[in-house]
C-alpha cells in the first residue's frame, strides 16, 4: 500500500510555531520548527516545498516517536499511531523499519529487513510520503513525509503533546514532564 492521504501539494491543517517571546515553548513546537527549518520550510508556518533533508526526516520521526506516547512498547506504539492516521499497517511497519534504520545508525533498512526492496530517500515533492508501489523499490519522499505526514498527525492530536515548556534561554519550566536543561556546549580542541 502506498500512504494515499500523504501526497505533496494536498492542503492540511499544520501547528503554527510563531515566535513568541516571553514565554517558554512546547517540545512540539520547537521540533516542528526544527524539521521545517531542515526540510527547507518556513519555522513558524510550515509553508514551503521543502528539500530531501535527512536531518529533517530524522527530526520527522522523533516528532511522531514523541506523539505515540510513553507506554512499553515503542514499536507497537510508534506503528499505532499511524494506523490510527490512516496509515496502511504494512507501511507502518515500513516506516518503523526507516526510523530505526535513520536513528540508530543514520542509514537505510537493509535488504534483509524490507524482503529484498530496496529504500530510496527521494526528493519528489509532488509524490506520496512513502511509496511502495514497485514491488523492488520503497520510496519515501522526504518533502511529503515532512510536511504532509508528519505535519497531519501533530495537528491532530493536540491532547498527546507534551505540555513542558522549554525557555530557548537555558532556562527550563517544568509543568510535568521530565526534561534536562539545555547543556553548555562542549569544545574540543583538534590537533
Amino acid at each position: 500500500m502506498t500512504t494515499l492521504n500523504d501526497r505533496g501539494g494536498t492542503a492540511i491543517q499544520r501547528v503554527s510555531c510563531c515566535v513568541h517571546p516571553g514565554r517558554g515553548y512546547l517540545p512540539i513546537e520547537l521540533a516542528l520548527r526544527d524539521m521545517r527549518a531542515a526540510n527547507g520550510r518556513n519555522p513558524d508556518t510550515g509553508e514551503g516545498v521543502g528539500n530531501a533533508s535527512w536531518i529533517g526526516a530524522s527530526v520527522g520521526m522523533i516528532v511522531l516517536d514523541s506523539l505515540s506516547g510513553e507506554a512499553r512498547g515503542a514499536s507497537t506504539r510508534f506503528k499505532n499511531l499511524l494506523v490510527e492516521h490512516s496509515i496502511d499497517p504494512d507501511d507502518a511497519s515500513l516506516l518503523w523499519m526507516i526510523r530505526n534504520s535513520l536513528l540508530h545508525g543514520y542509514g537505510l533498512p537493509k535488504l534483509a529487513e524490507t524482503g529484498g526492496r530496496r529504500v530510496a530517500f527521494i526528493d519528489a515533492a509532488g509524490g506520496y510520503a512513502l511509496d511502495t508501489r514497485d514491488p523492488d523499490e520503497i520510496r519515501l519522499s522526504i518533502p511529503v513525509f515532512c510536511a504532509q505526514l508528519v505535519e497531519r498527525i501533530a495537528a491532530a492530536v493536540p491532547d498527546r503533546w507534551d505540555t513542558s515548556l522549554i525557555d530557548v534561554d537555558g532556562v527550563q519550566v517544568h509543568i510535568g514532564v521530565r526534561y534536562l536543561p539545555p547543556m553548555p556546549p562542549i569544545y574540543y580542541s583538534t590537533p
